[in-house]
């Protein structure tokens, strides 16, 4: 199987990787509407991969005896994200 320049495929490779990137997007963040702003969109994928990495016992262990304010501020910004979203 060769390669294909994104001339020779017709955009099909681009259209993949957008696709693969939507659906990457909506798994984290959840589904969102169409007029969600950017920087909405931004903050929920950050807050739901901070989550991600909370729950991670081995990131978690890392930060609470490395780390133990950023690891508080970063509870934070999730706890008070929740309770936003939860409205």
């Amino acid at each position: 199987m060769s390669m294909k320049s994104g001339k020779q495929d017709g955009g099909e490779l681009w259209r993949k990787w957008h696709q693969t990137r939507q659906e990457h997007l909506t798994r984290i963040s959840g589904h969102f509407p169409r007029d969600l702003c950017a920087r909405e969109l931004e903050l929920t994928v950050f807050c739901r991969y901070a989550e991600l990495l909370l729950r991670n016992q081995r990131v978690s262990r890392f930060l609470s005896r490395n780390h133990a304010p950023e690891l508080r501020a970063l509870q934070n910004w999730v706890d008070r994200f929740e309770a936003k979203v939860a409205k």
